[in-house]
Parts: structure tokens; C-alpha cells; sequence
């Protein structure tokens, strides 16, 4: 195995009144590099706006970037993120629940949707196991519908799950021709399972050419530029 790739960090101001939590799978969703035609991002479940302030600052060229989350306070937190960051004239937080972003959003104005569906990497999520993955492929199927939705045709989504959701997520996808086109498997460090994956897919792509890209590696993540915080 290779040494894989490192993403790149900016340094980005972070307040002190509120905490702002960056999970490894924000840090993967939002690092990884963009084409410079893509204008428009929706970010479906964007909680405190992690994600999308890293796009923002690592491609400028990015004109217009919407989070959409029914949390109200993660909402308030995301805002506050944005204006800390001076990217209130790019980045615009919508309140809602999912299944309303439809009366919201123009049918296929994204050329990229990126999202972080629940999931569980460890510990006991159920009683039974079977019921818990199909109420987790529920939700997922939620954000593969609205994703499709305002999805240009031809346009790009990605996402960062567990590697024990993929089966199943990939048969969500194909039944709304939404295919995957990559996997990136997400390694903590060297000689431990890989914990988490991250998927890109084309909406009405062509099935052949699935790809394995090379790994990721975590723990390089001390090479990353330092979060930079201050006062609100």
C-alpha cells in the first residue's frame, strides 16, 4: 500500500463562544479537490458549516454554496462560522428539514451535492441489526432523492459513510441512476481497518468504470495547517 494522499487544511477562524466540532469525515467531505467549473454547491445536513467554509476557502472559484439543516441551533452556529469566516456573500444557511428543499431549491441547479449521512462506525446502535440498516438506508434514501433533485444532469455528488453501509447505499443509488464512480477508502492510520469511504458518483452516469482510488491516511493529519481561533 501506498502512502496515500494527504488533504489540505486552511487555516480558519473559529469561535470561542461556541464550539464547532470538525469530525474527521467533515475534514475528508470538505478537503477534497473540486473542478474549477463547479459554481454551485448544496450541502444537505450541514450542521455547524464545517464543510462548507473548508470549500469555500480552498476554491475560490466556488460562486455559491447553500447547507441545508433542520437544527435550528446548528443553523445559528453555521451562520456565526460563515460571517467569523467573511463568506457571507458565498455561503447561505437554510433551516429546514430535507423533505422541504424541494419547494426551496430549483430543480437541478447544483453541479456538486455533497452530504454525511448518519451513520454508526462503533458501538451498539440496535437491538437488531437488520432493523437499524434499514432505517439508516431510509434516510439515506431521503438525501439520494432531494440530491437528485437539484442535481444538474451529469453533475457530481459525493459522500462519506462507513464501509458497512456501502452495499446497501449502492443499491439506493442505482434504483435513481445515481452511480457511483469512485470509492476512496479512509484509513486512521497504517495496519487497522478502514473506517470510513468516500463515495463520488455522476447523476446518470454510465455504469462501467468504478474505481478504487488510492487511500487516505488520517493520521497525516498533524501535517494539516493549524485551526486558527478567536473570539466571537
Amino acid at each position: 500500500m501506498g502512502d496515500g494522499k494527504i488533504l489540505k487544511i486552511p487555516r480558519f477562524f473559529s469561535p470561542k463562544s461556541f464550539e464547532v466540532k470538525h469530525t474527521h469525515a467533515s475534514i475528508v467531505l470538505g478537503s477534497c479537490p473540486l473542478q474549477k467549473k463547479t459554481k454551485t454547491i448544496v450541502e444537505l445536513g450541514c450542521g455547524n458549516g464545517v464543510v462548507l467554509v473548508l470549500i469555500a476557502l480552498l476554491n475560490p472559484f466556488v460562486e455559491k454554496l447553500i447547507g441545508v439543516d433542520v437544527n435550528p441551533k446548528a443553523c445559528e452556529v453555521a451562520r456565526e462560522f460563515v460571517k467569523l469566516n467573511s463568506l457571507e456573500n458565498r455561503i447561505e444557511i437554510l433551516n429546514m428539514d430535507i423533505k422541504d428543499v424541494r419547494n426551496e431549491l430549483k430543480c437541478e441547479m447544483a453541479d456538486l451535492v455533497v452530504f454525511n449521512p448518519p451513520f454508526h462506525i462503533s458501538g451498539k446502535v440496535s437491538v437488531e441489526k437488520g432493523r437499524f440498516l434499514e432505517r439508516n438506508a431510509n434516510v439515506f434514501e431521503s438525501f439520494v432523492d432531494v440530491t437528485r433533485l437539484i442535481l444538474k444532469n451529469k453533475g457530481i455528488f459525493r459522500f462519506v459513510t462507513s464501509p458497512n453501509n456501502i452495499l446497501t447505499y449502492f443499491e439506493v443509488l442505482l434504483r435513481s441512476n445515481m452511480i457511483p464512480k469512485y470509492l476512496t477508502p479512509v484509513y486512521g492510520k497504517r495496519g487497522v481497518e478502514s473506517k470510513l469511504a468516500l463515495i463520488e458518483g455522476t447523476k446518470n452516469g454510465n455504469l462501467p468504470g468504478f474505481r478504487i482510488k488510492e487511500p487516505l491516511f488520517l493520521d497525516k493529519i498533524e501535517t494539516f495547517a493549524p485551526l486558527h481561533s478567536e473570539s466571537a
